[in-house]
């Protein structure tokens, strides 16, 4: 009994951590006004900017698409981000990349119904330098009208450069849509115990003993009563 309840309290106290790293309109909810006319009159677009990200050259800007170019409801909520061949890009500021750290980079990209393909590529930055992309992928393998969660998966050494981590999602001519971006890290290596984990796993240790020794000590007294 008392090696099961140590091991359960080192179980939880071992568990490996992971951050999800914060990103401005991560789903491109924010807008400024939708001004342009998908059609007839209805206002579903606007040239830019994408509020929380910039642009690197291209047309770009925030789309709330209609059934004509998208099987709805799209990824998340309502609206995505367009590039006609731009790169819209973030830094995260304050946040420094990590050694021994995987990061995963997932991003739905989606092809329009109207577009047979079109190249993107998804890059994580440490300060203006890319250290991990994707290359140039086509979204033709997606079904038209839909988006498909794409996922970048890197990892880092024990020494990394200095600057703070960035994103960057470009198309190559053609429109990418893009929507609800994530970004998590978490340990490559098996890190020291954290003291409140070295705490928690201490306090089971306790229990399990004070499991062990009740039974010892209740035979004891009932053996010197006989």
């Amino acid at each position: 009994m008392s090696a099961f309840c140590a091991l359960a309290f080192c179980l939880l106290a071992s568990g490996a951590w992971g951050d999800s790293v914060s990103i401005q309109n991560a789903s491109f909810e924010i807008t400024n006004t939708l001004n342009q006319p998908c059609t007839g009159s209805t206002a579903c677009f606007n040239n830019g900017p994408v509020p929380g990200w910039t642009t690197l050259a291209g047309g770009f800007g925030s789309f709330a698409p209609t059934s004509t170019f998208f099987s709805l409801p799209l990824p998340d909520l309502g609206v995505v981000a367009y590039t006609n061949g731009g790169t819209l890009a973030q830094t995260l500021a304050g946040i420094p990349l990590l050694p021994n750290s995987v990061y995963t980079l997932s991003v739905d990209v989606g092809r329009r119904f109207d577009i047979n393909a079109a190249n993107y590529s998804l890059n994580l930055l440490d300060g203006s330098s890319v250290f991990c992309t994707s290359g140039s992928t086509s979204n033709g393998s997606i079904t038209a009208g839909t988006f498909q969660d794409i996922t970048l998966t890197c990892t880092t050494g024990a020494t990394v450069p200095g600057g703070f981590l960035g994103i960057e999602l470009i198309g190559d001519g053609q429109q990418l849509d893009f929507d609800n971006v994530k970004l998590d890290v978490t340990p490559s290596t098996v890190s020291t115990p954290e003291p409140s984990a070295l705490a928690l796993t201490s306090v089971g240790l306790l229990v399990g003993g004070l499991f062990f020794l009740l039974p010892r000590r209740r035979h004891s007294l009932q053996s010197a009563s006989s």
